[in-house]
């Protein structure tokens, strides 16, 4: 009597060596996918880092750009972004602020605002970054800030944030992604304000 197919070892020994194979795979994609994860995390949390190490991204170009007398020209920053796809006064962009969206590499929500006065950068932001934390930020984060705190500082302590504003010396930062709500689906956000890079205010709305 022959017997079923799957009562002969060859059967069971190759089933047995499917399944490994099958979660091997399965753990190599997984694990790769995390390592991905990570590094794209640690990428966007390493975004306003103040290092000379590039000057071709798209946050690079955003951090080099000068502001106040000697500020770059209108020109200049149009080279580094190309042509604006918004202006409050199209018939004076030396005296208007320029908007760049679709920005390479970046998210469609980011959005790069220069307010330009008689041709020069007198102010800049960047909106809508959205970062990924590698751990939500809490109120002990945000009572951590204190008002000698410098800029680097802040970054250190709580990452970068989805929106940053410079004008006339004054550097603001704004934290809404994966900020701890103490009622979920309202308003959250931590906000530090810096002047001569040092602290010189924050508030929060909602952190837990």
């Amino acid at each position: 009597m022959v017997k079923p197919f799957y009562k002969k070892r060859w059967f069971w020994l190759t089933a047995i060596a499917m399944l490994v194979v099958i979660t091997a795979t399965a753990f190599v994609v997984e694990n790769t996918y995390d390592d991905k994860a990570d590094e794209e995390s640690y990428t966007q949390e390493n975004l306003f880092k103040r290092t000379a190490d590039s000057k071709t991204s798209i946050i690079d170009k955003f951090n080099a750009i000068k502001l106040g007398a000697n500020g770059n020209d209108r020109r200049f920053i149009e080279s580094q972004f190309g042509q604006a796809a918004m202006s409050t006064n199209s018939g004076d962009n030396d005296n208007a602020t320029l908007s760049w969206s679709d920005l390479k590499g970046l998210d469609d929500d980011v959005v790069i605002d220069v307010n330009f006065k008689n041709g020069k950068a007198v102010s800049k932001s960047i909106k809508g970054l959205d970062i990924d934390r590698r751990n939500d930020l809490t109120m002990k984060d945000f009572d951590m800030v204190k008002t000698d705190y410098n800029y680097e500082q802040v970054i250190d302590l709580l990452g970068n944030p989805d929106n940053y504003t410079e004008t006339n010396g004054v550097i603001t930062l704004m934290y809404t992604s994966d900020v701890e709500e103490k009622i979920d689906d309202q308003a959250t956000y931590i906000k530090i304000t810096l002047a001569n890079n040092k602290v010189t205010g924050k508030s929060q709305l909602n952190v837990k």
